[in-house]
C-alpha cells in the first residue's frame, strides 16, 4: 500500500511512535518506524507522520489533536539527465 502523511498538533513534548500506535490503535505495520515523528514547528508542537493510507482514517476521526491531512507521499527522483 501507499503511504500517506498526516501532521498532528500535540500540546507538550513530541509524541513517540509507540504513544501513537497505543493513542490511535495502530498496528506496528501502519506507522513508519524509520520516518518516526518529525518536528515541523516546535512553537507550535506541530509533527509529521508517516503512515499507511488504510490507517490514515483512524487518526483523522480523532478530535482531541488538531490533525491535518492525509497529505501525498510522491517520490522524489531526479529531473533530467544526471549532470
Amino acid at each position: 500500500m501507499s503511504k500517506v502523511m498526516i501532521t498532528i498538533e500535540s500540546p507538550g513534548a513530541a509524541p513517540t511512535v509507540e504513544q501513537l500506535q497505543a493513542r490511535y490503535h495502530l498496528a506496528p505495520a501502519d506507522i513508519d518506524p524509520e520516518f518516526g515523528v518529525v518536528e515541523i514547528d516546535p512553537e507550535q508542537h506541530v509533527y509529521t507522520i508517516l503512515v499507511e493510507e488504510a490507517a490514515a482514517g483512524k487518526i483523522t476521526s480523532d478530535n482531541r489533536w488538531k490533525v491535518h491531512g492525509p497529505f501525498s507521499n510522491p517520490r522524489i527522483e531526479p529531473f533530467g539527465p544526471p549532470e
